[in-house]
């Protein structure tokens, strides 16, 4: 079989839906979250009004609403793929526009290719190809991650460091006293660089090899407890384990 035969047949190669209908569900409950917190605290205002707007605030809740009406369909299940779809332009303008964040990159893309899957209510089968990418993707995320982490500067610990001395004063962040004094050293901190970018790597590997579901599972949701606790980051964090969850096959190995 030619590798162009081969790229044809995988297209065409369909899987249950179970698992991408439940990623859609988290995924869509996830980020209207997310967006209904931003817009009723303004968050996301605030800092664009403090930075400098390109564009009227106005007009980043306008965004916000449509995003919010778009995941809400998501959600629901009725006419899924052109809420994705809309999703996907609008996360992509807020970043344009706004805030050229690594999450809403992140969004667009998901949602861009849950756009191409059915997402039938009924947990109908789904093209085996999206949910292979969305894996891929995955992987390529952490490990590219990873390798911009190799960096002597991330390393050394210094910008762990930073973030958790911004976490603690800023924001009176409630650290346990053990941990608050292991990350006020700089040492700590270089050896938390150090596991965050072995996880990282070591998640690339897991996804990109189809290992066993369950450990590749907990390693997702240590590593992004950690850099919920670390840096603040919890909706991208939820976001990405439930991708790992509701997508990697139980029994397959490749």
């Amino acid at each position: 079989m030619t590798a162009a035969e081969r790229f044809a047949r995988w297209t065409r190669a369909e899987i249950p839906g179970d698992g991408v209908r439940r990623f859609r569900i988290a995924f869509a409950s996830i980020w209207l979250l997310y967006d209904v917190l931003d817009l009723c605290l303004k968050g996301t205002a605030i800092n664009q009004w403090i930075g400098g707007a390109r564009l009227p605030v106005a007009g980043l809740t306008a965004l916000q609403l449509g995003l919010i009406a778009a995941e809400a369909g998501l959600l629901w299940g009725r006419r899924a793929r052109p809420c994705a779809f809309a999703a996907c332009v609008l996360r992509a303008a807020e970043a344009y526009f706004y805030f050229r964040l690594n999450d809403f990159y992140y969004f667009s893309v998901v949602a861009l290719i849950l756009s191409q899957c059915r997402l039938d209510r009924d947990g109908a089968r789904e093209p085996a190809w999206t949910r292979d990418v969305l894996l891929l993707q995955a992987a390529w995320m952490y490990f590219a991650t990873g390798l911009l982490k190799t960096s002597a500067a991330f390393l050394s610990g210094g910008h762990l460091y930073v973030r958790h001395q911004y976490l603690l004063t800023a924001l009176n962040w409630p650290y346990p006293a053990f941990y608050r004094n292991f990350v006020s050293t700089l040492a700590g901190n270089a050896l938390l660089a150090r596991l965050g970018l072995l996880g990282e790597f070591s998640l690339a590997a897991l996804i990109a090899l189809r290992a066993p579901k369950r450990p590749t599972v907990a390693l997702a949701i240590a590593l992004h407890l950690f850099a919920a606790v670390a840096l603040n980051v919890f909706f991208f964090g939820a976001s990405m384990v439930a991708q790992l969850a509701f997508l990697l096959p139980d029994r397959e190995r490749a």
